[in-house]
């Protein structure tokens, strides 16, 4: 895979590019469902306070995570194996990957449906053929690495933009009124809003490090994620799900056509897809890459967009929400651990196999992220951020706990030269 150096500074890039680069990913299709149910269930503002805030808890995360990359220069996989150890980062890399491929497969299908909705020529066009060429085009762009992911966004970031705004405007220019008079039919909780807002996107959070570690210090990297999730995302959500409530519709590709924007419309679907599964199958490379070592990434990416299309072909859109809750329980804890550990005293000695405390530390975030709604014991209103939260203390205990241990220890046999390693 061709790609730049985040060592060299002629490879690295500023804030305003790590925005672009993420808002090339966050504008998809899965974001315009995403923000047409959010507006329908919630209502329009309350659905701008849901993607406000489910977007301050990923540009949090995404900022934390960020800044680590761009301090040690590495990829999330590489932070992931010095908090989980070689063997269990495997676990925790195969758990990332399959989200990944996951919504690799979803975009995929929702990819060629979108195509036919947007052009009648398309029409008798088999949705897998559609499907699949997208995935050979988006492999083909993978494969130059970095810097193909850099142009691309720079290439499609704000021609999407603007088609997403244009949408906004001809869908909206009778008025606000209809929009903000909207009744949803079922009564949604705010904090299931944030939950679906913060677990939708949890998985792109979790991977700032991919691109941040490309960012010219960690400020820059922190600023960039910081904008992109925090401001970007719920701009992204509220610019496709206002029209769905002007237009009583809750496909935004539709809504398009109906506008007479049929162009504008094939061109975002293709755009959308395009730039967001590309970024999709870069970062399962380089999950690939740290469990196949000796494999060129060509092959790795070839592997990656297969598999993607071959779950896509299976019908995984067909179970989009359990896939959101289960990314919102299962991923988060992941960032917990690897980010309190950068963030805390270096380990010495060589990385083992199995790191206990991370494990464990995993497994009591997911558990509570799980159970912990049933049981009344939430923390907040955000069942990932719950799990970040009480991952981190779990892990930060064990990690701690183990050098007291050894002091007491020594003091008790009188060794007063002992000098605790973690």
């Amino acid at each position: 895979m061709k790609g730049g150096d985040p060592t060299r500074a002629e490879d690295q890039v500023g804030a305003w590019r790590i925005v672009m680069i993420m808002l090339a990913v966050m504008i998809a299709l899965p974001a315009f469902v995403m923000g047409a149910e959010l507006s329908f269930s919630l209502g329009a503002m309350r659905a701008v306070w849901a993607a406000l805030l489910g977007g301050a808890v990923l540009a949090v995360i995404a900022a934390l995570a960020g800044a680590a990359g761009a301090r040690s220069r590495q990829s999330t996989y590489e932070l992931i194996v010095q908090a989980f150890g070689s063997q269990g980062a495997r676990l925790a890399n195969a758990v990332l990957g399959l989200s990944i491929l996951g919504w690799y497969g979803v975009i995929a299908t929702m990819f060629g449906e979108a195509l036919i909705g947007a052009s009648p020529a398309l029409a008798t066009v088999p949705v897998w053929l559609l499907a699949l060429g997208g995935c050979v085009l988006t492999t083909a762009t993978t494969m130059y690495g970095f810097r193909a992911l850099d142009l691309l966004s720079a290439l499609t970031s704000p021609l999407k933009v603007v088609l997403l705004l244009w949408t906004f405007y001809a869908a909206l220019r009778g008025g606000m009124g209809p929009v903000l008079a909207f009744a949803p039919g079922e009564h949604t909780d705010l904090g299931t809003g944030v939950s679906l807002v913060a677990g939708g996107l949890i998985v792109g959070a979790v991977l700032a490090p991919d691109v941040a570690r490309f960012a010219r210090t960690p400020w820059h990297a922190a600023a960039g994620c910081a904008i992109a999730y925090g401001l970007c995302f719920p701009a992204v959500l509220l610019l496709a799900g206002m029209p769905s409530l002007a237009a009583g519709n809750r496909d935004l590709v539709a809504i398009m056509i109906a506008l007479g924007l049929g162009l504008p419309a094939l061109l975002i679907v293709a755009l959308t897809a395009w730039s967001t599964n590309t970024f999709n199958l870069y970062a399962a490379t380089l999950i690939g890459q740290t469990v196949w070592r000796h494999q060129p990434a060509w092959r790795i990416s070839l592997a990656a967009g297969a598999a993607g299309a071959a779950l896509g072909l299976a019908g995984v859109s067909q179970w989009l929400v359990p896939y959101l809750l289960w990314l919102g329980i299962c991923i988060p804890p992941i960032a917990g651990v690897y980010l309190l550990n950068a963030a805390m005293q270096p380990r010495s000695g060589p990385t083992p196999a199995w790191r206990a405390d991370a494990l464990i530390a995993w497994l009591i975030g997911s558990g509570w992220a799980a159970l912990s709604k049933q049981w009344g014991l939430q923390l907040t209103p955000t069942a990932a951020l719950d799990s970040i939260l009480v991952c981190a203390m779990a892990y930060a205990l064990m990690r701690k706990w183990r050098p007291i241990q050894r002091r007491i220890n020594a003091l008790s046999t009188g060794d007063r030269q002992c000098t605790p390693r973690d």
